[in-house]
């Protein structure tokens, strides 16, 4: 077992814990919340570049590495949990707010990190905690929502109880009965068809920005390539035909169901969600090409919808009725960098060419269409149907008449142009230097690729 130079998982995982502990109660908790997010991305980022495509346990933790899968991924997710404390308005920011997203952050990042079943079980868990302590507020959640979320935490646990304890990172024959709690697992967390109902709710009602982060951890993701890597048996394999085939479905019926509506997050729920099922069709195609273009849309999603989400949040806060919009609210006219971002972000995410989504897109894409013809053309069409619903929700929030209610609003404040820039030239730059960002994820989708080679060679 080799292991990294220094602990840099412990330092930033114990970095998000006494961030968690340091704002509950603070007096400014969204500085001490930066700071803390800040000391981790700096720690994910070392333990990224040292790790490098090989596989590194942390020397005080050993339960926790860094590899090809989950290096990248870390420092991102990091960068976009320091992101997300950034911009949220300041009515997000108090109480114990920034204390809750933190602790999210700490549960993905532990799932990310897990080099066994247990920490990926117990960061699972840990992602309901604050919701179920009512962190965020007096908002509350649906049943439906929390419902499906533990359903899918209570799976993973029968998944592994009945693994009967075998290895993450290295092969295993695993039980019909363990795969299919696997399955089930992914189908909640994920909200694949029919259960993405489960997603729209919980971007309408409650606290739209720690949802943003929980729907970007993409823990079901996740999970599919960790089993994908370690397993043998052949149920697992048809398990990833099924996961493809829902995940194909989920993109094209969230598509088409997103025409009937108008409410904003309502609208952007569907777009989010089916572009996230890009992934796992694509991580669970049979080839290179298919599984690098799904885990680069990975992080496509993750920057693009996080930053859409910000943007629909920061109107919330400016104005009260972009929640349902009765006609076109013309916000351009006074917020013209938010609308900006706004569009390019929206563009980025379903393929616009030049930017990073249309190189990811291309990728899964060509895999699919090689191994499942009707599939890629679903996707294809799908992505037709979801760039327009991106330039109706525009419309909606940006285009026509302003309100005469709406005397006076504040365009991007500046740590709103900061951050949303950075995530913008990530957008932007990836798409015209694609082999940068598709190289970070390449050793990652190649050792996938053997794994399901030597599942249908068993």
């Amino acid at each position: 077992m080799t292991h990294l130079s220094l602990p840099y998982l412990t330092v930033a995982l114990a970095s998000l814990l006494g961030g968690v502990l340091a704002s509950w109660k603070a007096v400014r908790p969204r500085r001490t919340a930066v700071v803390a997010a800040g000391l981790a991305f700096i720690a994910f980022l070392a333990a990224a570049h040292e790790a490098d495509g090989r596989s590194l346990h942390d020397p005080l933790l050993p339960c926790f590495l860094a590899d090809g899968l989950n290096a990248v991924p870390m420092a991102f997710y990091a960068a976009l949990t320091l992101m997300v404390l950034v911009l949220a308005p300041r009515r997000d920011a108090a109480a114990q707010a920034p204390a809750g997203m933190l602790l999210i952050s700490l549960a993905i990042q532990m799932a990310y990190a897990a080099a066994g079943w247990i920490p990926m079980m117990a960061g699972w868990w840990l992602s309901c905690l604050p919701f179920a302590l009512g962190m965020f507020g007096s908002q509350k959640e649906t049943r439906l929502t929390s419902g499906i979320r533990l359903a899918s935490c209570l799976a993973l646990t029968a998944a592994i109880m009945l693994s009967g304890g075998a290895s993450i990172t290295g092969f295993a024959e695993y039980g019909t009965s363990a795969v299919i709690f696997f399955t089930l697992a992914v189908v909640l967390r994920k909200g694949l068809f029919p259960l993405h109902a489960g997603v729209v709710h919980a971007f309408e009602c409650g606290p739209l920005l720690p949802k943003a982060l929980l729907f970007n951890g993409h823990l079901g993701v996740v999970l599919v390539a960790r089993t994908q890597v370690a397993s043998l048996s052949e149920s697992a394999h048809h398990a990833f035909e099924f996961l493809s085939l829902a995940a194909v479905a989920t993109v094209g019926i969230a598509s088409l169901r997103a025409f009937a509506e108008s409410k904003p997050r309502r609208l952007l729920a569907f777009l989010c969600i089916s572009q996230a099922s890009f992934m796992l069709a694509g991580i669970t195609s049979t080839n290179a090409e298919g599984i690098t273009g799904a885990l680069t849309h990975w992080l496509v999603v993750s920057a693009a919808s996080t930053g859409l989400i910000c943007v629909v949040r920061a109107l919330e806060a400016r104005v009260s009725s972009t929640e349902d919009p009765l006609m076109h609210l013309g916000l351009a006219a006074k917020a013209p960098r938010l609308a900006t971002f706004f569009l390019i972000c929206g563009l980025a995410l379903v393929g616009l060419p030049g930017t990073l989504g249309y190189c990811a897109e291309e990728l899964i894409f060509h895999g699919m269409l090689q191994n499942h013809l009707s599939a890629g053309i679903v996707l294809l069409v799908a992505t037709v149907f979801n760039a327009i619903n991106l330039l109706r929700l525009y419309n909606t929030l940006f285009l026509g008449v302003l309100p005469k209610h709406v005397i006076n609003i504040p365009d991007a404040l500046p740590r709103e142009r900061w951050s949303l820039t950075v995530c913008i030239l990530f957008l932007v730059l990836g798409g015209l230097m694609p082999r940068v960002v598709i190289g970070w994820r390449s050793d990652a989708a190649n050792s996938i690729e053997k794994s399901v080679h030597a599942v249908s060679g068993h």
